[in-house]
């Protein structure tokens, strides 16, 4: 088992890393791979959608900023051919990724999917998130499951949900019936329009998310699996709340854009705190 790495299933052996970095939050997987802290850890390429035009060099637009966090569009789609390229520069340089893929249905989800494991180094490709933030269980399933089809039995699959949806526990329940291995659990606020509300604020977010899912869990709502805690992760204390109430792992996102010196920092203390088998107090599940 590899650094800062937690067994998901002990029949299959399957593993997965405690730290995460988000798609989209940096664009360029090159400069995340020259971060103090990156060692190791799955670089993020995408995410990339079927029809997408947006060049390498696209940016996330920035509406706002304020104590609390940023005001910003979703993340700029990759084309297949340039998410091709950045596997290529991976496989040069000796690193591992995690696909993104981004799409309104099932098959815009498997259909770069496929393309890019078909890439001559698709091998470098380590696990695929889906995100599926505000979409009905039905969907979830249908997506999840057509994604799972396309990644094949070993691929590890992360779907990301919205830890504000109101079907949350039936959206995650979804997510594993259809094949994931774990449940990003997004802080993030949707504010319309493709905009989104992300920052240090949305960390009660993500935690009220998951003390939803850990208490389900808990009375047989749902079969439970690896959750990442994504949204306010923004310091060791925070990454802390975040396994005490139920995380196994943690995904850094826009907490980069401000200070890219917290890598380390956030790495540290997740690979730090007690394996997810551990007993967690219950006070800490029910503290905001």
């Amino acid at each position: 088992m590899g650094r800062g790495e937690v067994v998901l299933s002990a029949a299959r052996r399957t593993t997965l890393p405690r730290t995460w970095l988000g798609p989209g939050a940096l664009t360029d997987p090159a400069a995340l791979a020259r971060l103090e802290g990156a060692d190791g850890l799955l670089l993020p390429v995408g995410p990339v959608a079927t029809g997408s035009r947006r060049s390498s060099d696209a940016r996330t637009r920035v509406h706002g900023s304020g104590v609390g966090g940023v005001d910003h569009d979703d993340a700029p789609a990759l084309t297949v051919e340039v998410a091709g390229a950045r596997l290529t520069w991976a496989a040069t340089a000796g690193h591992r990724v995690c696909l993104a893929v981004r799409g309104a249905a099932p098959e815009e989800l498997a259909a770069p999917l496929q393309q890019l494991l078909r890439h001559p180094d698709g091998g470098v490709v380590g696990a695929v998130e889906v995100d599926l933030r505000g979409r009905d269980e039905q969907t979830v399933l249908r997506a999840t499951a057509r994604v799972r089809e396309a990644a094949g039995r070993t691929l590890p699959v992360l779907v990301k949900v919205l830890a504000v949806d109101p079907q949350l526990v039936a959206v995650a329940r979804s997510a594993v019936a259809g094949g994931a291995s774990a449940v990003v659990v997004s802080g993030q606020v949707p504010l319309g329009g493709g905009r989104w509300w992300t920052g240090p604020s949305n960390a009660a977010t993500t935690r009220a998310g998951l003390r939803s899912l850990c208490s389900a869990a808990a009375e047989q709502r749902w079969p439970g699996t690896f959750l990442v805690a994504a949204g306010g992760i923004h310091s060791a204390t925070t990454v802390r709340a975040a396994l005490s109430d139920g995380a196994d792992g943690v995904q850094v996102g826009t907490a980069l854009w401000a200070d890219p010196t917290l890598l380390p920092v956030l790495r540290t203390a997740a690979e730090a705190a007690p394996p997810p088998s551990s007993p967690r107090p219950t006070t800490d599940r029910r503290t905001a």
